[in-house]
């Protein structure tokens, strides 16, 4: 559903420069606090195009959820400290502040998921997060990376989601595999097998192309956990082992990928050539 919205958002705001746009909140009683991600990614396009954004009638609830998580203290808006742990702040990265990412999620990503830094689960973790951040910077050819979190201390879950707005999975699969046919969705759904890599002349024995999202839907699957992937028109789901994909009635123009991971189980990668 959050998804659904925010694709429709881009869609139906695409081409505005210069004007006044107002999101009224008076009917939403819940924001899913990492999609903080991906809404700041349109908020950011639409400030670098000249328009003046209203966020209206927002409930104090999620007024507290985004001055916890740093998407107010980002725009100067307001912040307040996150007593109860929960969140993963959000950040905006430049595609060259790899050091800076790698770092964010050691000291606010890994923790969260409760991974020991010293376990070899954590590493492959870490290396698949980071693939994905440099594939922003080698294949969607975008500017910056958006990234937001959310601890759930009830539910034992952690939401994390990545944005950009670069070029879609699709068009570089297609380009890729040189076939104009293939879905949005079904190119995504390719995108997460082993080996598999938009990258030229990869050997994925030697580099790590080609695995990141592998990892992260192992480790996913092995906890009882959701992984999503929106790009384009396409979506591709692993929830608990099951596999959805469809394409969307709006256009997204980047990728998401959204992980909630359960942390109930451990996780053990059984592939030599990562260690």
């Amino acid at each position: 559903m959050g998804f659904t919205f925010l694709s429709s958002l881009f869609t139906n705001t695409e081409g505005l420069i210069n004007v006044d746009i107002e999101l009224e909140f008076k009917s939403t009683r819940w924001f899913e606090a990492n999609l903080a991600s991906t809404l700041g990614a349109w908020l950011e396009l639409k400030l670098y195009n000249g328009c003046r954004v209203i966020l209206s009638n927002i409930t104090n609830s999620i007024q507290k959820i985004f001055k916890k998580n740093g998407f107010y203290e980002r725009y100067q808006l307001g912040r307040i400290d996150d007593t109860y742990d929960s969140t993963i702040k959000y950040e905006v990265f430049s595609v060259q502040d790899s050091d800076d990412f790698s770092n964010y999620v050691s000291n606010h990503v890994i923790p969260k998921i409760r991974l020991d830094l010293s376990n070899p689960v954590m590493k492959s973790f870490k290396l698949s997060l980071n693939e994905i951040f440099i594939n922003v910077q080698l294949h969607a050819k975008s500017d910056k990376v958006y990234t937001c979190g959310q601890y759930y201390h009830m539910n034992k879950k952690v939401a994390f989601t990545i944005t950009d707005l670069g070029r879609t999975i699709g068009t570089n699969v297609r380009e890729k595999l040189c076939d104009k046919q293939i879905s949005d969705s079904t190119a995504i759904k390719w995108a997460t097998k082993y080996g598999n890599t938009t990258k030229e002349h990869t050997n994925v024995h030697t580099e790590a192309g080609g695995i990141g999202l592998h990892i992260i839907e192992e480790f996913l699957t092995e906890n009882n956990g959701v992984f999503q992937i929106i790009s384009g028109n396409g979506y591709w789901e692993n929830n608990e082992g099951l596999i959805h994909q469809r394409n969307l009635d709006f256009y997204f123009p980047g990728t998401v990928v959204n992980i909630i991971s359960k942390l109930e189980n451990t996780f053990t990668w059984q592939n030599d050539i990562l260690f």
